[in-house]
Parts: C-alpha cells; sequence; structure tokens
C-alpha cells in the first residue's frame, strides 16, 4: 500500500479507513461480517433472480439490492438506487415480499 504524509486521512462517516484522493479503501464498501465471527445460516429456500434489476434481499449482509448478473454461484447486486456493485454467494437470497 502506498502511503503519502501530505494526503489526509479519510474522514468520512463510513469510516472506510482509506485516502479518498487516491480512491484507496481499506474495508469492503459494504457490510459484511466480521472475521471470525459466526455466520448465519443461509435460507432454507434460496431465491434465484431471473431478470435483470430484479430486487432480491441478501440475507448475508442484510440489505435490498437490484440483480445485475450471475457468474457459477456468484451473484452481483447493486444497491436499489444506484452505487457499488457486491457480490454474495446465491445461496443467500431470499426473494422479496
Amino acid at each position: 500500500m502506498i502511503t503519502d504524509p501530505a494526503l489526509p486521512e479519510c474522514r468520512c462517516p463510513h469510516d472506510c479507513g482509506g485516502r479518498p484522493e487516491l480512491r484507496y479503501q481499506l474495508r469492503p464498501g459494504y457490510p459484511a461480517p466480521e472475521p471470525g465471527t459466526p455466520q448465519p445460516e443461509p435460507p432454507e429456500h434460496p431465491y434465484a433472480p431471473g431478470k435483470r434489476g430484479e430486487l432480491v434481499y441478501d440475507t448475508l449482509n442484510g440489505r435490498v439490492g437490484a440483480f445485475m448478473d450471475r457468474s457459477r454461484n456468484r451473484v452481483y447486486l447493486r444497491p436499489e438506487r444506484g452505487g457499488t456493485e457486491w457480490d454474495v454467494d446465491g445461496k443467500w437470497l431470499v426473494e422479496l415480499p
């Protein structure tokens, strides 16, 4: 990692730990379980979205996302109102009521 003392540390409300001017980020841009903490059980009946833009609930990260694409067992989601895309194993998705 490159560090430059002339650049200020990140002071964003998300406390990303990076240097925004260089687009460095030390933590993921979405909530994720802390390493070493037990993960919740995956849902009994996972949901497989079919259409791009379809809203689904990611039970692992606890957020709603719009389905963008799939690659094997990874599903790519984007926040409902736009933002940074994230990927999750398809076994963690459930259909929105």
